[in-house]
């Protein structure tokens, strides 16, 4: 086959990054915005595609959706190529290049339907804007489809708090981890802009999306986030005597596991302690109702505010059943201040960070911090506070958010039921109109 030379029009902003691309099999580019991530990424995909000695190789690009895929990659994709051998095909949003084997297709698809990516091997993979992909693109998806050939894995984007990127890029520090490596440009390390935009662009956008946006800084929260990952940090880190907490009410939160992938967690808090939290999974409802009962017994703890949504409504009956002082908890209740949030769930995150930022102090949990993290609201056009829904909050951690639903749940209800009340028929104060205190136990 004759041979001919082509030269790309592409000058590399950072070719150490190639170099570490050639290198490393997974790597993790946190990179600001404007720095020319997806031009790099497009490149090298073009590269190791024309130098593949596979036969048929794949090489995929993955944007958290397909049509953002197309908007920001697409073109850029037909540009390079434009000057090779080439078949575009528009609709698959493909190209096919000649190889050192034979041929390779370069292919760009979105991380919202990961059933397109589903039963397909690659040689190399990247993945855009990882902070918005769900994780299970990568665990169950991507990495899978790595195996049959030593494929490698190109992560980029910007950070947007605790997540998938951010868990990424911090196994790719870790020295024991051979394979990966990790590096950030915030805009002080490219100066690819002009420092008078950039100026602009810090007084437009506030310190922390600035922060967030150009200066790659995985501390900052996204704009919309309920707790800041800072606080959370600061609270894990606390130091509280018992002498402070030890005579307040203990009152208890407890989420059941409605599915099988989910945790039934049991919270303790007590003042302004929370105690480390209790995990359980696979258990049936009436081994986590013996659970519950002896932790009564042995803690006899102010009230329970039990999850009462599906399967939890069971548990709330057989509690009551056994004697119990059981508080029934909807999130989806009435909030107590009506006038400001659309639910009793919205409500209870919102005092839970009341708490916080008084001083309360939590056990110090990854999986817990990422969850609080992860909780975000938006206001509906009556000015009422809403929490991103409980769905969302699981394709964007991979997980249910059973720990922090636990937590919250000690913030139900300013009043802790009796014993005596509720033995004597009373039943427990869902509409109340007093304000929340959230140091009030």
């Amino acid at each position: 086959m004759k041979q001919r030379e082509v030269i790309i029009q592409y000058t590399p902003r950072f070719p150490e990054l190639h170099e570490a691309l050639e290198k490393f099999r997974f790597c993790v580019f946190v990179m600001h915005r404007r720095a020319g991530k997806t031009v790099m990424a497009i490149n090298h995909l073009i590269k190791q595609a024309l130098l593949c000695d596979k036969p048929f190789g794949h090489f995929a690009f993955i944007a958290p959706f397909r049509t953002q895929a197309k908007s920001i990659a697409w073109e850029y994709a037909k540009h390079y190529t434009a000057v090779l051998p080439r078949t575009v095909n528009e609709s698959e949003l493909s190209i096919t290049l000649p190889s050192c084997n034979g041929s390779a297709k370069i292919r760009l698809f979105g991380a919202d339907n990961p059933d397109a990516l589903r039963g397909l091997y690659y040689d190399f993979v990247v993945m855009d804007e990882v902070a918005q992909c769900k994780a299970e693109v990568w665990q169950e998806v991507v990495r899978p489809s790595l195996a049959d050939r030593d494929g490698r894995c190109l992560f980029i984007g910007t950070p947007q708090g605790p997540n998938l990127f951010r868990d990424l890029f911090s196994l790719a520090q870790k020295e024991e981890n051979a394979d990966w490596f990790a590096a950030s440009y915030p805009i002080s390390k490219t100066n690819v802009l002009d420092p008078e935009e950039v100026e602009r662009i810090k007084t437009e956008l506030g310190p922390d999306a600035f922060a967030r946006e150009f200066l790659c800084d995985f501390n900052v929260a996204a704009a919309t986030a309920l707790i800041p990952l800072a606080l959370i940090q600061e609270a894990m880190g606390r130091e509280c005597p018992e002498h402070i907490w030890k005579d307040s009410p203990l009152i208890v939160g407890v989420d059941v596991a409605r599915y099988g992938d989910d945790s039934s967690v049991i919270t303790l808090r007590q003042g302004l302690v929370v105690h480390p939290q209790l995990v359980y999974k696979g258990l049936s409802l009436t081994d986590l109702c013996g659970r519950v009962v002896s932790l009564y017994n042995e803690k006899k703890p102010a009230v329970l505010f039990v999850d009462a949504i599906g399967v939890g409504a069971g548990l709330v009956d057989r509690l009551r059943e056994l004697g119990i002082p059981v508080a029934e908890a909807l999130a989806s209740a009435r909030a107590i201040k009506a006038d400001k949030f659309v639910n009793r769930r919205a409500e209870m995150y919102t005092e839970l960070a009341d708490w916080l930022k008084a001083g309360g102090k939590l056990p110090d949990d990854s999986f817990l911090a990422e969850e609080l993290a992860a909780q975000e609201y938006e206001f509906t056009s009556t000015g009422k506070m809403l929490l991103l829904k409980k769905d969302k909050i699981k394709e964007k951690i991979g997980r249910s958010p059973d720990k922090s639903d636990s937590l919250a749940l000690c913030w139900f209800n300013a009043a802790p039921i009796t014993t005596e009340e509720y033995h004597a028929g009373l039943t427990f104060n869902t509409e109340a109109d007093t304000a929340y205190e959230p140091l009030e136990y």
